[in-house]
């Protein structure tokens, strides 16, 4: 999963590099600003489906149930982006960069229903086969698409086909989940294929809305600044600063793939009352954390310059002051991140919602007051005010429910 993750970040972050070295940057501008505007929205429609099965509460519930709610919540997320878009005047060409934004992870988020059942079946080598596969081939796609065509739009378009091919031709086969069947290439096994009802998927909604509330919060984190980048500094700034702070984001690929591998012992070491074996690996994934922020600011302080240089353009390299900054605000999203692993595997749902109301809150206030007095180092600094919030109030909610769990334990045993 670790080496998945890592090759699939790698390809994220060599998506962003050719943009910088092929297109103005502005143009890299508008590619962040349509994350910014689809990542939250599939985010909310995702629904943490993938940690509801993994997680095991529901093992009654068939997988096409969860895989035809999936395919209806991509469908609605499309409609909604293009809503927003309309809603905040974007001109033609910027609505169809971010929808084809929106269509590249509305096929990566089907992709995301099978991994579940790839990792729920142990079978997490085809997965990372996968991550693997879809990076290489969304990379090659867009450095031809855009070498050849110098336009974002068919850049993006590339990437669409990859995740296609991909999706078709390995994350749905039979052979990949270990089915019987001949087809390679459409499904024919009834475990693989949708199934609608909709009393199953209304309770399947009702019992993850929460967590796709989270993560849209959790979403919002990064989308957020690149709204105040763009209103205050303009989408050359944003298309500067998105390359830059894309560094973090290597980092949380490694801190996703671990806390998904991790997530399922957790959850069995919460639910059966083995606080010790929750509390240390809970506490090793801190650490990691921890010390990969570390390790970037001080690989930023002393190479940042030439770094950014060498793998984007001098105009980058201009703001390499920002880099240690960035990565000291990347160090505690981490471990705010892997404590959001803990609270999910221990079932604390509406509390993390009301988190991460209290960090978007503190983000916005923060973005609000230092974006226009301090620039893109503003931004920085609000990111760092409001995963500081995130990190405290983690370790509060885990603190009392891990409290509370003792207490309800030492009750029942004096009871017996």
């Amino acid at each position: 999963m670790f080496v998945g993750n890592a090759v699939y970040a790698g390809g994220q972050f060599a998506t962003l590099m050719l943009l910088a070295k092929l297109l103005r940057p502005e143009l890299v501008g508008q590619y962040a600003l349509g994350l910014a505007v689809v990542y939250p929205v599939i985010n909310l429609m995702n629904l943490q489906l993938r940690a509801i099965m993994t997680a095991g509460t529901r093992s009654q519930t068939h997988f096409g149930h969860y895989l035809s709610l999936r395919i209806l919540t991509s469908s609605v997320a499309l409609v909604i982006i293009f809503g927003i878009t309309q809603i905040l005047g974007y001109r033609w060409e910027l609505t169809a960069v971010v929808l084809m934004v929106g269509v590249a992870y509305g096929i990566e988020s089907i992709s995301d229903v099978y991994y579940a059942r790839l990792q729920l079946h142990d079978r997490v080598a085809e997965i990372s086969k996968s991550l693997i596969v879809r990076a290489l081939l969304s990379v090659l796609g867009l450095a031809v698409a855009v070498y050849v065509s110098r336009s974002l739009l068919w850049g993006l378009a590339g990437i669409v086909l990859a995740r296609a091919m991909v999706l078709f031709g390995h994350d749905i086969c039979e052979r990949t989940h270990g089915l019987p069947g001949q087809s390679k290439w459409l499904l024919r096994n009834e475990a693989l294929t949708p199934r609608f009802d909709f009393r199953v998927q209304r309770e399947l909604v009702w019992l993850s809305l929460p967590l796709g509330i989270v993560v849209l919060l959790a979403a919002m984190n990064s989308s957020v600044p690149s709204y105040f980048i763009k209103h205050a500094l303009g989408e050359r700034d944003l298309g500067i600063f998105s390359a830059i702070g894309f560094v973090v984001s290597i980092g949380n690929m490694a801190v996703v793939s671990l806390g998904q591998s991790a997530f399922t012992r957790l959850a069995r070491s919460y639910a059966t009352g083995n606080r010790v074996a929750f509390g240390l690996l809970l506490g090793k994934l801190l650490t990691f954390g921890a010390t990969l922020g570390l390790c970037g600011m001080i690989v930023s302080k002393l190479a940042g310059r030439e770094i950014l240089t060498i793998v984007f353009r001098p105009e980058y390299a201009e703001r390499a002051d920002l880099l240690p900054w960035i990565m000291a605000a990347g160090g505690v999203v981490y471990m705010a991140q892997f404590l959001g692993f803990g609270m999910t595997a221990a079932s604390y749902y509406t509390s993390q919602v009301a988190l991460n109301v209290l960090a978007i809150l503190s983000l916005v206030a923060a973005c609000y007051w230092l974006v226009a007095r301090q620039g893109l180092l503003g931004v920085i600094f609000a990111m760092l005010i409001a995963a500081t919030v995130q990190l405290a109030g983690s370790v509060m909610i885990l603190s009392v429910g891990m409290r509370t769990q003792a207490h309800a334990c030492a009750e029942r045993a004096e009871t017996a």
